[in-house]
Parts: structure tokens; C-alpha cells; sequence
């Protein structure tokens, strides 16, 4: 039999090897850690054997009783708990009917409301933006990248010189996860603008030695998402957005979900656009739009709509 801390360093260790980004694994390594000490603490366990489907719920409801994390966070630190164990069966280490978390289940999450930009909203925060200065064009190329193509801040701020293709980028995502992103004509013009600029910036003695990222900030280093908070914040203020919309970027990537659910995209190409697992995640950008929005997708789309009946 054998011990969960050697297991579980087996389990990084091939996380490792398969090339998942150093985050993810750490994110892996932070949720596991956890778990396998409040099982060793409260019940004893040191052995893989050992576990059973009641230890892992005895970990859920103590995290719901710590009223510390939100449904979701619970069933992101389950999910983790999943994939150990399926590494697990995989590897031989148990069976697949002596895996106990094949019998826990998500918690009821609440299906809150997305409220995101409107339209009007996204074209004020691009086009107040100046063109004067090289913070200026490169703040409104990435406040853009973010409503046209809905990545993440963590994926905007990845993205290399070598990612940029004729028409569309290479984008690195979660669990090292590769996908293209296409780029729109309007996109592809803010993009030239930005690397006229980019490559006046940089062409002085002094910067001799510039990162290989795309978005730069004035030394010639890699944006950090902090700081593309920050620059989205004061652009939201500055276009006077409505108060309930946070002004954060994943509010961009909703504003992008429901922008292509109501140009009638469907759900499985959407979920490859945002770089999601499946499309069970992609499901909740509906929660908030407007009813008419979904009968006039229902009506854009009807299967008769075309045919002579």
C-alpha cells in the first residue's frame, strides 16, 4: 500500500512532465496539500487505501463549516480532488470502482446574474482612449484584444511575439491548454498601430535588451495582470460605465461570451473560443441576457427558417 504524500508527489511530478504551467501545478499542489492534511489530522489517514468517499465529504463540509470559500471555490478544490484519483485508476494505484471520489458530487452553486457591458459601453471605453503616446495606443490595442476575443488577463498578459499569426494568435490557457483566437479586421488595425509604436518605443541604445512579450510596459518588461486591472479601471471610469459592472477583465470575456451568443454562435464553438473544458462552463454567460435576446437567436436560427414547407 501506498502513502498518500509519495502519491501525491508522483501525481506533480507527472504534472510536471506533461508540461502543465508552473501555476497550475502549484494551484494543484495548494488544494491537495490541504485536503490530505485535514484527513491525516482528523482521521489518521496516511494510506491511499484508506480513503474512503465519507473522508473526502467529512473535507467538503469542513470547508463549508470554515465559511471561508464560496460554492464554486469548494467545487474548484473538488474537482482538483477528482483529478488525483483519476490519476490514480489511470496509473493502476486503485480501481475504478474502489476510487472514491467517483461518488462525490459538486455543490449547488448560485446562479447569479452576469451583468456585463452594453455595447455602448465597450465603444466609449475604446474610443475615448488617445493614440498620443505609447501607453496610450497599447492600452487601447489590449482594453480591445480583451472584448474581441475574450481571453484571460493571465492569457493577454502570455501572449509572445511568436504567438501573433496572419489572422489569428496562439493563446496558452489554463492547465497549459493551447488554443487560436481569431483576429478581426478592426483588431488587426490597432494591432499595426501598436507595433508601429511598439517598435519606435524600444529602437533607442538603451533598450537594448527588451522581454519577448507582446504587451510591454514602458522598461521593455512584461505586463502584469495587476497592472491591466488597473489600466481597465480608470478606462471604465473615464467612460462613466454603469456602477454594477465591476470593470475587471473577466467582465470583458463575459461581455464577449454574450456578444457572440447573441450573433447566434453556438455553445460547443464557444466553449473552444474561451478555452473551456467543456461547455457545461459556457452555459452560465446565459444567465444574463435579456429574454428577447434568446427569442431573437431562437427565431435568427429556426431549423424551418430556410426551408420551403
Amino acid at each position: 500500500m501506498r502513502k498518500i504524500s509519495e502519491l501525491l508527489n508522483d501525481f506533480h511530478l507527472t504534472q510536471q512532465v506533461e508540461g502543465k504551467a508552473v501555476k497550475y501545478i502549484d494551484l494543484c499542489r495548494y488544494k491537495l496539500n490541504r485536503w490530505y492534511k485535514y484527513i491525516r489530522e482528523v482521521y489518521g489517514i496516511e494510506l491511499i487505501d484508506d480513503v474512503k468517499a465519507a473522508h473526502i465529504r467529512g473535507y467538503i463540509g469542513h470547508c463549508q463549516e470554515l465559511g471561508l470559500e464560496k460554492n464554486i471555490t469548494i467545487n474548484g478544490n473538488i474537482a482538483t480532488i477528482r483529478l488525483f484519483f483519476k490519476y490514480l485508476v489511470e496509473e493502476g494505484y486503485l480501481d475504478e470502482f474502489e476510487n472514491p471520489a467517483r461518488k462525490i458530487k459538486d455543490l449547488r452553486e448560485d446562479k447569479r446574474i452576469i451583468t456585463t457591458f452594453t455595447d455602448e459601453e465597450v465603444r466609449r471605453i475604446i474610443t475615448l482612449i488617445p493614440e498620443r503616446t505609447y501607453q496610450n495606443i497599447r492600452d487601447k490595442c489590449m482594453v480591445a484584444f480583451l472584448f474581441d476575443t475574450g481571453i484571460r488577463v493571465s492569457e493577454l498578459c502570455g501572449i509572445k511575439n511568436d504567438d501573433i499569426r496572419h489572422n489569428s494568435i496562439l493563446i496558452r490557457g489554463k492547465g497549459s491548454k493551447e488554443r487560436l483566437v481569431y483576429i478581426s479586421p478592426i483588431m488587426r488595425k490597432l494591432m499595426r498601430k501598436f507595433e508601429r509604436a511598439k517598435a519606435k518605443k524600444f529602437d533607442k541604445p538603451h533598450f537594448e535588451e527588451i522581454e519577448d512579450y507582446y504587451f510591454l510596459d514602458q522598461s521593455g518588461m512584461q505586463l502584469h495582470r495587476s497592472r491591466i486591472n488597473r489600466i481597465l479601471k480608470d478606462r471604465v471610469k473615464s467612460a462613466n460605465v454603469r456602477k454594477e459592472v465591476r470593470g475587471c477583465p473577466h467582465d470583458c470575456r463575459h461581455y464577449f461570451a454574450q456578444a457572440q451568443l447573441r450573433n447566434g454562435i453556438d455553445m460547443y464553438s464557444l466553449s473552444r473560443l474561451l478555452g473551456h473544458y467543456d461547455a457545461s462552463m459556457t452555459s452560465k454567460y446565459l444567465r444574463g441576457m435579456e429574454q428577447s435576446d434568446i427569442l431573437k437567436i431562437g427565431r435568427t436560427y429556426s431549423p424551418l427558417r430556410n426551408l420551403s414547407v
